[in-house]
């Protein structure tokens, strides 16, 4: 059996943080123990949330119960997603290094900050995840680009500042940019595509995808789920890292076409609409609650995706 550690946020209801990661990586083989950094009734994307964040002592307890139970030994990986604040993200630092002792334990950070521009944790967190950088403990990160952009200190217009920025975090073995906006022209004739970059081989490369006209919630936290599996089957591969990625996007595409086939039909069921309805009108109510509930990511209903046993779909292009 395959063990893991997740230490990121959860909420009672919906697919985000744990709740997005573990039942992914239950039905590809993982035990999964989780430590939750908050504990939320739901996403914020509802307009309203209920509960708290832990602090650094509950967290302490949590691992030292752990420790008394001589259980941290046992994780051949681990995930951290959301931390609310430079406190949390200073002693999980301590125990994932714990962790990583005497151990060939596979680590992914998702520096989990904000995106587009927007911040949504303490500013305090940014310096500590630099700082967690430079630990050599980190296997595997998944910043967006505006996270990317937050931990070098520069912004990303264009191919020369991707490079710089990639190479920002060299001392990273397996580093993918999960999501980079249109803005840096690098296919300029092509339109509603977002891009995944990563480092292999020395060499800089990229994944084009199609844009799912919708709304999603958890997407990052369940791509974390099933790359840091794919890494760990793969790492044999001479090519471990295009392939993992691959198989992990072909898996969210999947994952996204069903979650808005069924979230429209739901919709417009409960609201006595055509099924022909566009979904663009819907984009401007998607904060209310009485929308957004249909739009919850369907990991039931896509189990049958998780277990992909191919190469993955998408075409890989060199950095142009």
């Amino acid at each position: 059996m395959k063990n893991l550690i997740s230490i990121q946020s959860h909420v009672s209801h919906g697919y985000v943080g744990g709740r997005a990661a573990t039942f992914p990586l239950q039905t590809l083989g993982w035990d999964v123990d989780n430590i939750n950094t908050v504990n939320f009734s739901n996403h914020t994307g509802y307009g309203q949330v209920k509960g708290a964040a832990i602090d650094a002592n509950q967290l302490n307890q949590l691992f030292q119960g752990l420790i008394n139970i001589q259980i941290l030994g046992s994780y051949n990986a681990a995930i951290t997603g959301y931390i609310p604040n430079d406190e949390l993200i200073q002693a999980i630092t301590k125990y994932v290094k714990m962790l990583k002792q005497n151990s060939d334990l596979l680590y992914l950070l998702d520096p989990v900050m904000g995106d587009q521009g927007f911040l949504y944790v303490n500013e305090s967190c940014i310096q500590q995840y630099k700082s967690l950088i430079t630990e050599n403990i980190v296997d595997i990160i998944t910043p967006n680009q505006f996270e990317l952009e937050l931990l070098c200190d520069f912004k990303i217009n264009n191919k020369s500042d991707l490079i710089n920025g990639i190479n920002c975090l060299s001392n990273i073995k397996y580093v993918i940019i999960t999501s980079l906006y249109d803005n840096l022209n690098l296919f300029p004739n092509e339109k509603d595509l977002l891009y995944v970059a990563f480092r292999e081989n020395n060499q800089i490369k990229l994944f084009k995808i199609p844009v799912i006209k919708s709304y999603f919630t958890g997407v990052g936290d369940l791509f974390s789920a099933l790359l840091i599996d794919k890494i760990y089957s793969n790492a044999s591969l001479p090519n471990c890292l295009e392939i993992s990625i691959n198989q992990a996007l072909t898996i969210m595409s999947n994952v996204l076409q069903l979650t808005h086939k069924l979230g429209m039909e739901a919709y417009c069921n409960a609201h006595n609409l055509p099924l022909t309805y566009d979904s663009s009108l819907i984009q401007s109510q998607i904060n209310d609650a009485d929308t957004m509930r249909f739009f919850e990511l369907k990991l039931i209903q896509s189990k049958p995706f998780f277990e992909y046993p191919g190469p993955g779909v998408f075409k890989c292009y060199n950095l142009p």
